[in-house]
Order: C-alpha cells, then structure tokens, then sequence
C-alpha cells in the first residue's frame, strides 16, 4: 500500500458521503474522488440557496439589508470552509501517510514498544473511520443550530433584514433561509467538527507516541532526533485551522458590515483567535519535548566526550611536527566533520518547532483575518493606490 493511500485509508474522505458518490457512478480513485466530492457538496450546499433567494429577489439587490451575494458569513462557509476541509482530506492523508510510513520503516521505535504502537496505529484509523461516530457528529450539526436559535433567537426586527428571512418584520424563514438551514449549515458544521474529532484522534495518537522510548538521533541532521515526518503530518492540520478561522472571519465581517461594529472593536477577537489557533496546534508537539531534552543532554556528554578524546590525540600527534605534514593527512578533515556533528547536537531543539517556524504558523492563520480589511475598503481601492504609487 502506498504512502498516499496509507494515509487516506485513515483520513480520508467522509465514509457516508463518499458512498453517495459510488452509487452516483462517481470515481473511486482518491485523487479523482477527492475533487467529485468537493464539486458535489459545494454544488449541493450552495446552489440550493443562491437560486431560491434569486427567484424570491434576495440574492443581490437593495429589498434586504443582507442579500446572499452580499452575506460574508455565509459565502465564507459554502465557498471557502468546506472546500478548504475537503482538501485536507487529501493533504492531510498524504502527509500522514508519509509519517506512518516512516514509522514502520525507521528504528525510531524501540521493538519493545512495536506492539503498542500497531495498537495506537489501529486505534487512530478505527476512531477516524467510524460511520456511527460520523452519524452522531452528523446529528449533532443539525441539532446544536436549532438549539442555539431556540435559545438565544432574536426578536423581530430586531437586527438587519437577510435573505433568509421569510419578511423583514419576522423571524419565519424564507424557501433560501429553510434550506441553508436543514442542509447547506448542519453540512458545513458537520465537516467542522469532523475534522475536529479527527484532529483529536491524532492528538491523542501523538500522545501515545511521545510516550514510547524513541531512539531520538542527538546528530540528525533534522534537528529534532529524526521526527521530522511527523511533525509535517501534525502541521499539515492548519488547513483546518485556516478553515476554522476563515468561519469566524465571515461572522465577523457581518458584524464589521451590517452590525456597527468597528475593526478596533473587533481586533481583540482577531487576535485572541488567532492565538489560541497557534496554540491549539502547536501545543500537542510538547509530548516530544521530555525525550528530546533527554536526547540533547545525553548527545552533550557523549559528543562532548568524543571531543575530548579526539581533541586531545589530536594535538598529541600534531603539536609537535613531525617528517609527515598536517595537510597531506586526513586529520584536520575528520576533526571539521566532528565539529559539525557537534554543532548539529548543540543546535538540537527541545520543541519540534522553531520561533520562525511558529511566526509562518501565525500569519498562515491570520490569512482569514487579515482579509476582513476589504471590509474597509473595496479590492478596486487597494488596486488603484497600489498602481498610483508603483507608477
């Protein structure tokens, strides 16, 4: 089994959706089936709506406050979130892949510890490849709406009107409101928290792992013991951590549109997501710490020790001349390369990511945020300044 399949085996695309595609005729190739699947939900989500509030004359225009074409909220979520979180099924996948791959091939895990770890490994794929637990977050995303506009519904006329509104003095749902609010958003939730569980299930997998003795390398080149592979595949999750903000982009660019509120009443939401977006996905990488701060300050003493000795022959040999010369020997070369594994050890981090790589970390995650400045100003205004100072 290759790589990609390895990884798509365990997560991959939505069971149950995935078997809608098979009886459609659809492709069972995971490339293929990766893209039918995003065209077939984004078009089953958001065409739906956009052709019902055309008809009722709510999807662009001036007879409500919020038509569709104008609601970020929602266009965010069809058009942005869901195709982000199914192509991280793919990405994700082939990442994951690679790193289990690794693990099965490399001496990184003790034989020991080889039978807990293919219980951990089937432990991941059973849990993310559940069909009941895929039916419960299912329900789950239709509920949960429901409940929280039961309690927390507004009242009428209360707000700006919206295309999903039946009138603008109610609060009953239009054909467009009814149907984004049975399919098009119990949907996009549903691969929220999908992935969210996935994302947990990992986590969990990671813990187990930083658990085992590994035979954490001090000179690898990698700088982290030889860990890199899964590192990548832990990183490859911010797709959905860039889907989740992109989500809470879109409520906030309503609230900057039609809400009254402020960018410097918002930027304290902006940067407390986008912080807690960073830790939630760089904080599960601490279970390595412990085995690489033990990794490093064993490298430190037995490097160092080598050092010692290999110093000490040296100049022994060499601090006195003799008939042979320095240059025409091996000596000086063996003690470059030395020097350079021991730089390698001391260069050794104790956390998997570096403060480089945690700014990349960042700004990948502020992306959505840091699209809320149309808000303020059209994308023909930014163009026109930019092209008046360029020329």
């Amino acid at each position: 089994m290759g790589e990609t399949t390895v990884g798509q085996s365990i997560f991959g695309s939505s069971r149950w959706i995935s078997r809608v595609l098979a009886r459609l005729g659809f492709s069972s190739d995971p490339g293929q089936a990766s893209l039918w699947q995003t065209l077939f939900v984004v078009a089953i989500i958001s065409l739906p709506p956009l052709v019902l509030s055309a008809f009722s004359g709510t999807a662009w225009g001036t007879s409500v406050d919020i038509p569709f074409m104008h609601d970020a909220n929602s266009l965010v979520r069809l058009f942005v979130v869901v195709p982000v979180l199914l192509i991280a099924a793919n990405a994700v996948g082939v990442q994951l892949g690679v790193a289990m791959s690794y693990l099965d091939a490399s001496s990184l895990i003790d034989e020991a510890d080889r039978t807990e770890y293919r219980d951990a490994r089937a432990d991941i794929g059973r849990r993310a490849n559940s069909t009941s637990i895929e039916l419960v977050l299912l329900a789950l995303a239709l509920l949960v709406p429901w409940l929280l506009l039961f309690l927390f519904a507004a009242e009428p006329g209360s707000g700006p009107t919206s295309w999903m509104l039946h009138a603008p003095d109610d609060v009953a749902l239009s054909p467009a409101g009814w149907y984004f609010a049975l399919i098009s958003r119990p949907l996009v939730g549903f691969f929220l928290v999908l992935w969210a569980w996935r994302y947990l299930v990992w986590c969990l997998f990671m813990r187990r792992l930083g658990g085992f003795d590994l035979e954490l390398r001090p000179a690898h080149p990698d700088l982290v013991g030889g860990i890199v592979p899964v590192v990548r595949a832990h990183i490859s999750f911010v797709l959905v951590g860039l889907a989740l903000n992109a989500a809470l982009s879109g409520a906030i660019a309503n609230e900057l549109l039609y809400g009254g509120v402020s960018m410097a009443e918002a930027r304290p939401e902006i940067i407390f997501f986008t912080l807690i977006s960073v830790m939630a996905l760089a904080a599960p990488l601490v279970v390595f710490t412990p085995g690489l701060i033990g990794a490093k300050n064993r490298g430190l003493i037995d490097y160092g020790r080598l050092a010692h000795d290999l110093t000490v022959d040296f100049d022994a040999r060499w601090q006195v001349p003799g008939d042979e010369k320095l240059l025409d020997t091996a000596d000086p070369s063996a003690m470059a390369d030395f020097n350079a594994d021991y730089d390698t050890v001391q260069g050794m981090k104790v956390f998997p990511l570096g403060l480089r790589a945690l700014a990349v970390l960042a700004v990948t995650l502020f992306i959505p945020f840091g699209a809320l400045a149309l808000t303020q100003v059209s994308l023909a205004q930014l163009l026109r300044a930019m092209a008046s100072k360029a020329f």
